[in-house]
């Protein structure tokens, strides 16, 4: 994203947070809510809410805690959850509190089977701010939603956020906990904030992801704290609109010591393009087994222009994993192909207190390399500790890819395979504990630069 852009996007965005503050305020309480906690105020939230679809406005809720199911957004509203209230999820799996609705998207999407049910949902809706200080509570420990194996897929258990087809949204100030899915999901939308929220979803079964952005262009997250029991910032692509233009700074992704998930993930799904990311000042620390920066084109993405800076891994099992695979996933009018992965750029980024005694792991395909991948000042004391060097490295075999999943490498630091032009600049790879095996391995590379 070009700097000109960039300013423009935070001048309109201020421009549109202050032209809502001098709309009208709709306090819930006026529409017939409760805010006890046990009464249903689905209703009453909705009609105020409503109320501003005319001339737009800011719904109010303050003072209580308010019970309720889904709850449609209009356009140019502030839905404004004061430091003194909560929304508070329903127990419940009736369609009248969690209607199922598929999303209706520019381009074939394979989110379309998932993501169906939500607590508060923007559907193609636009100039939407959710702020105020308040928590919003999704109560995802409810039983049903617990056992993610029956259920199968995550459309039956609602996010707390989800956004779909949307522009200009900003989602501020905010405390979200206990989702019964990914916490929040943006789909296909474009000019998003995400700043200053917290968010814990418990450790309660998988899929409970602390951010999900979905083909989205334009989109900054900062100054946020994610402890999720899944991945905590996971972009994915599911149609050809991808993601791109991307600004992530000073968050910290908290991984609860769960075996599911990563710290950052891109390319869960990855059917469109991943471009124009810059990411610093993360703290990414408890990712279990697995990863704290995890780099997938699986399903014929193309990933371009990746700027990782300043960042702080602590207590992970791996510190970066980059696959380029072909799983043979697509959506319909689109053939099957192999993705690409260029121009990744890590700098100043330190690592201890490993878990596991991975390597990181950069892995292409024969006849397919990962082009033109960076390492700056890097500064890892792996975890070390094994003194054998026999071990060989499997070849990806289309299972749910994960860097845990290839296991002890031959390698402590980094094991390299079908790739072109890798640099290790200023690097300082250590193991805490003696380890027979070389901190660098390589196979079927071209022009693997180790400088000083």
């Amino acid at each position: 994203m070009k700097k000109n852009s960039i300013i423009l996007f935070f001048l309109l965005s201020f421009i549109f947070i202050n032209a809502q503050s001098n709309k009208s305020v709709y306090n819930v309480y006026a529409f017939g809510a409760k805010g006890d906690g046990i009464t249903n105020d689905q209703a009453a939230i909705q009609k105020a809410i409503d109320a501003c679809k005319k001339t737009g406005g800011t719904v109010l809720l303050e003072k209580g805690v308010f019970l309720t199911g889904q709850l449609l957004l209009v356009n140019d509203l502030t839905l404004k959850i004061d430091t003194s209230a909560t929304i508070l999820g329903i127990k419940s799996d009736d369609e009248k509190d969690y209607p199922h609705h598929l999303i209706d998207t520019k381009y074939p999407n394979r989110m379309l089977q998932d993501c169906q049910r939500r607590l508060i949902y923007g559907n193609k809706v636009k100039n939407v701010t959710i702020t105020g200080g308040g928590s919003i509570n999704g109560q995802g420990d409810f039983e049903p939603w617990m056992h993610v194996k029956e259920i199968g897929t995550e459309k039956d258990r609602p996010s707390i956020l989800a956004f779909v087809g949307c522009n200009t949204i900003t989602v501020s100030d905010i405390t979200l906990i206990k989702p019964a899915c990914w916490t929040q999901v943006y789909i296909e939308s474009e000019n998003i904030i995400i700043q200053k929220i917290k968010v814990n979803t418990g450790q309660l079964t998988p899929n409970r992801d602390g951010i999900d952005i979905v083909d989205c262009h334009k989109v900054l997250i900062e100054d946020s704290y994610i402890e999720s029991e899944d991945d905590g910032i996971c972009f994915k692509s599911g149609s050809e609109y991808g993601c791109k233009d991307i600004i992530i700074r000073r968050c910290t992704l908290d991984k609860l010591n769960v075996k599911a998930g990563n710290c950052f993930k891109l390319g869960t799904d990855g059917l469109g393009s991943f471009m124009n990311f810059d990411v610093s000042e993360l703290t990414l620390k408890n990712a279990y087994q697995n990863s704290a920066f995890c780099i997938e084109s699986m399903d014929g993405a193309v990933i371009d222009n990746l700027n990782f800076r300043d960042c702080q891994i602590s207590n992970c099992g791996q510190a970066i994993f980059i696959l380029l695979a072909d799983r043979k996933r697509t959506v319909p009018n689109r053939k099957t192909r192999i993705g690409a992965i260029s121009n990744i750029h890590f700098k100043n980024i330190t690592g201890t207190d490993f878990t596991q005694q991975y390597p990181s792991i950069i892995t292409g395909i024969k006849g397919h390399n990962i082009q033109n991948v960076t390492f700056e000042n890097l500064n890892f004391e792996l975890k070390g500790g094994i003194q054998t060097t026999n071990q060989t490295v499997m070849e990806y075999d289309g299972k749910y890819p994960e860097g845990s999943y290839f296991g002890n490498t031959n390698a402590f630091g980094f094991f390299v395979r079908h790739t072109d032009t890798v640099t290790f600049k200023n690097c300082k790879i250590t193991a805490k504990l003696e380890d027979k095996r070389p901190w660098l391995v390589q196979e079927d590379t071209k022009n693997v630069y180790q400088l000083n």
